[in-house]
């Protein structure tokens, strides 16, 4: 196969935004020509911009890689080439990083095949990254009541930041989502709110009792007519930054570590289930599109639920004997 040069400087090191961004301009030209193809088609799918910014990422590290060890362009590199790709990943990343860049690249290669780029696609040839059975970081109910106790700020923020959180917890939406809430879009009398997920793709979710209250309380007390749920100074919109900044300032006042605001929809997503829910309804509540996430939870979720229901079927205790 190619011979590695020393070179390894343009493979990422994460997934997040944070990595650096090698501009189209350092591409080669004609891969830089079907990155720019390849995004506006995403975006005129309306994926969200994380997504554009995880796919385009992948999509340049692979042609700085190929660039870099003497291999062809997106165009022409063979399914072995790009596994010298997810192999130079996979030495320096965690399975769950290069599982990500795995499936942008899947659909990059999908959308050249559609656009008689190609006429196959490499990745139907690469079996994607194994990925551990475990759960990511959540928080537990003893430490959202403890966050709970501590936000007794009975101003406008206060009572914002409170309904936030139970909002959060008690739906499992994610960051954009709950940003992205209008008051308009809340049904009192079934108390469901319409949420806008990926793709533009909308749902209804429904919230309880305590967090119905929670709102309630926060839009009275606020004062100010706007067809935004959440208001941050100046009466704008919340942004996915404010909402971090705000949860990190809240968590840190009650003593309790600060996991990411995604760590609500894991730990809502294993609540449900651990409280009886079914699987079909996590899903669609969830807004998830297949089952993969749902069973990822219910499999770890599944030795808790199986002791929990021994304990109503002993075959044990039902022995008449002392």
């Amino acid at each position: 196969m190619t011979t590695r040069s020393s070179s390894h400087t343009s493979a990422p090191n994460s997934v997040t935004g944070r990595t650096q961004k090698a501009p189209l301009s350092s591409l080669p030209p004609e891969d830089a020509l079907l990155l720019r193809g390849f995004l506006l088609e995403l975006r005129g799918s309306g994926r969200a911009q994380g997504t554009l910014t995880i796919y385009g990422e992948s999509v340049r590290f692979l042609s700085r890689f190929c660039q870099d060890q003497g291999m062809p362009s997106l165009a022409n590199v063979t399914a072995e080439h790009v596994r010298e790709f997810m192999a130079d990943l996979a030495s320096r990343n965690k399975p769950a990083s290069v599982h990500a860049r795995y499936r942008a690249l899947k659909r990059f290669f999908k959308w050249l095949v559609t656009e008689g780029v190609r006429n196959d696609n490499p990745m139907d040839r690469i079996k994607p990254p194994l990925l551990p059975e475990l759960i990511q970081p959540h928080y537990q109910p003893q430490e959202l009541e403890t966050v709970l106790k501590a936000c007794r700020d009975s101003s406008s923020y206060g009572l914002r930041d409170r309904a936030i959180i139970l909002v959060l917890y008690d739906t499992g939406v994610r960051t954009a989502e709950v940003c992205g809430m209008e008051v308009s879009h809340i049904n009192w009398d079934d108390q469901t709110i319409l949420v806008t997920g990926k793709a533009g793709k909308q749902r209804r979710v429904s919230f309880g009792a305590k967090a119905g209250a929670a709102i309630d309380r926060y839009l009275r007390k606020r004062g100010v007519k706007s067809p935004w749920l959440w208001l941050s100074s100046g009466n704008k919109p919340m942004t996915a930054n404010g909402l971090r900044m705000m949860l990190e300032r809240r968590f840190e006042s009650a003593g309790i570590r600060f996991r990411g605001a995604h760590a609500f929809r894991r730990a809502f997503a294993i609540g449900f289930l651990e409280a009886g829910g079914q699987e079909s309804d996590l899903k669609e509540l969830a807004g998830w599109k297949g089952y993969d996430m749902v069973q990822r939870y219910a499999r770890a979720t599944a030795g808790e639920r199986a002791a929990r229901a021994h304990k109503k079927l002993s075959p044990g205790d039902r022995l008449r004997v002392r």
